[in-house]
């Protein structure tokens, strides 16, 4: 499909307005969705649904600034995600909690639109910009309103896949407005084993402030080999064990991403 000049300009004004707004963004995915975005979209007509499930073997044991432990708590979230063109896609996050003791606890709403490069341009890296707000409540997360704006880059160099989310945020309400906005890098590097298996590692960092990072020990630095299975093209599948590097990370995390694309009616 050739992209029209006018749907050139609208995707240059989209990125540039988004580049505009980095003063402004904030942190959104905390580890109720624990994942390295891709550049690709969901194609036009489609739907994904997936569910990120995480449980955190070795995390905080007690109330810190008024946000429940996590130890033992097991995170689902259910992501739906609707392809509207080539270019832009909307997602919409549900996140629960479960502890013992506690039972199932709603967490927050988030909503995610995006727009990427087609890859018809040929464009030599994937790019695409996402931007994510919501609500998460006050018990679980110490700002309640958020914003995310997440630049993706991606590469695959033959069986290599390299992707970098170098994520901006900014909290509306909570204890973090004050930092302004935040960094939040995000890095998969991939291999690819075999045409359905691929092996990586993942990194998820939180280091403050852009105009200053926190000290090392209040940062989240977490490593995480993770597997991908390419079963289906209906299908994805990942699984990850994240191993925190520093005190304020947890220390053990096990997350699963299982989706499912559907297709309703006919394809466009």
């Amino acid at each position: 499909m050739h992209c029209p000049q006018n749907l050139r300009g609208l995707a240059a004004c989209l990125a540039l307005a988004a580049c505009m707004l980095f003063p402004a963004v904030a942190k959104a995915q905390g580890n109720y969705e624990v994942q390295v975005y891709g550049s690709d979209l969901v194609p036009p007509g489609q739907t994904m649904v997936e569910l990120h499930s995480n449980f955190t073997f070795q995390g905080a044991k007690d109330t810190v600034d008024g946000v429940r432990p996590d130890i033992h708590a097991l995170h689902e979230t259910l992501e739906i995600t609707q392809g509207f063109t080539p270019w832009f896609e909307t997602g919409f996050y549900l996140f629960t909690s479960y502890r013992a003791g506690e039972g199932w606890q709603y967490v927050g709403d988030h909503i995610r639109p995006r727009v990427s490069i087609p890859e018809d341009w040929k464009w030599p890296v994937g790019l695409s910009l996402s931007m994510e707000v919501g609500y998460q409540r006050r018990s679980y997360s110490t700002d309640t309103w958020t914003w995310e704006i997440r630049p993706i880059v991606d590469k695959t160099i033959g069986p290599w896949y390299l992707c970098l989310n170098p994520v901006l945020d900014r909290s509306f309400h909570g204890a973090e407005v004050s930092k302004g906005v935040t960094f939040s890098p995000n890095v998969k590097i991939g291999y690819e084993l075999s045409k359905k298996v691929s092996a990586g590692i993942e990194y998820y960092g939180a280091v403050g402030s852009v105009t200053g990072f926190d000290p090392l020990r209040d940062q989240q630095q977490a490593i995480m080999p993770a597997i991908d299975l390419n079963l289906s093209p209906k299908w994805e599948f990942n699984l990850g064990v994240g191993v925190g590097m520093t005190s304020g990370t947890d220390h053990l995390l096990v997350k699963m991403i299982l989706g499912r694309r559907l297709q309703f009616g006919r394809k466009p």
